[in-house]
């Protein structure tokens, strides 16, 4: 069931408006002459919108939506030469929409150079090419729009399919429109992972444990030694721990393990001694470790 709204009350503001009521009321009983129809939107047009407004007082939205005594207002206005000024309320009401449009103008535009700055932020430090391309699912003005790689590429969640959105973590995937020259991706999980996405056989950047180690490591006390009762192992020489080797340093086996896959330490091929007096295979930072430890 529709609801019709009430017509507002005219606020009509020239001096003649009880007399051109009048007049329209009388011309306006009984069947409507199509040519007197004509006519109404003749002079609506001639005379533009906010001059009809000013005669019947109230927006004017076109002679097909406005009662016919306010039709023939126009017709009996246009004859008597009139130039009635647009009710003050109704000028209010549009400045004030305007400067709420200029608002809604000037957040969106802080809203899109927000974007702009965060996503060029995250491209300044990806080494990998990422196109953008919007989310076709989604329609309405507010459209989402995704990065995608060509080939695929690992971030801290593991590991992007090529061609999917970086995002994308459902078997079905999004469906895409074509790349947009020069866009910028407005979904936040993508810009995200652009941040830290890295082709599949670059290491990702080192963990706590990871940078502590090879600070010990560039500062020389990290050996692999041996012990008569255990296998060797690294260590921090120069850490004291209680158990079987405990006298030649900490264990730091796990980790060496890691960083040595990374391809960020390399131990010795000759025995060297240790700060505390001992001997073993010295683990040394490779360029890449350097890089790593300094960044």
């Amino acid at each position: 069931m529709s609801i019709t709204l009430p017509t507002p009350m005219p606020e009509p503001e020239y001096p003649e408006y009880d007399q051109v009521r009048a007049k329209a009321e009388r011309r306006s009983r009984g069947p409507l002459d199509p040519q007197k129809l004509t006519e109404m939107e003749a002079v609506a047009d001639r005379r533009g919108n906010d001059w009809c407004t000013g005669v019947i007082g109230r927006s004017f939205g076109g002679v097909a939506h406005i009662p016919c005594a306010d039709a023939f207002m126009l017709l009996v206005a246009d004859e008597m030469g009139l130039e009635p000024p647009v009710p003050q309320r109704i000028v209010a009401a549009r400045r004030e929409f305007d400067e709420r449009r200029e608002e809604d103008r000037a957040r969106r535009t802080e809203r899109q150079e927000h974007a702009r700055r965060r996503w060029e932020l995250a491209l300044s430090t990806c080494t990998v090419k990422v196109t953008v391309h919007a989310n076709l699912n989604r329609g309405g003005r507010q459209v989402t729009s995704h990065a995608v790689t060509d080939v695929p590429v690992r971030s801290s969640r593991g590991v992007h399919a090529a061609g999917r959105a970086l995002c994308e973590h459902k078997r079905n995937p999004r469906r895409l429109g074509e790349p947009i020259p020069g866009g910028v991706a407005t979904c936040q999980s993508c810009v995200s992972y652009v941040a830290e996405i890295r082709p599949m056989d670059v290491p990702g950047p080192a963990t706590k444990a990871e940078r502590a180690l090879l600070q010990l490591v560039a500062e020389g006390v990290v050996f692999t030694m041996r012990h008569a009762r255990r296998a060797p192992a690294a260590r921090v020489t120069t850490e004291h721990s209680s158990g079987a080797g405990g006298g030649q340093g900490r264990s730091v086996n796990a980790v060496v393990a890691k960083v040595e896959a990374k391809g960020w330490v390399v131990a010795d091929t000759e025995y060297s001694a240790t700060p505390t007096g001992g001997y073993g295979h010295r683990w040394r930072l490779t360029e890449a470790g350097t890089t790593e430890l300094e960044g």
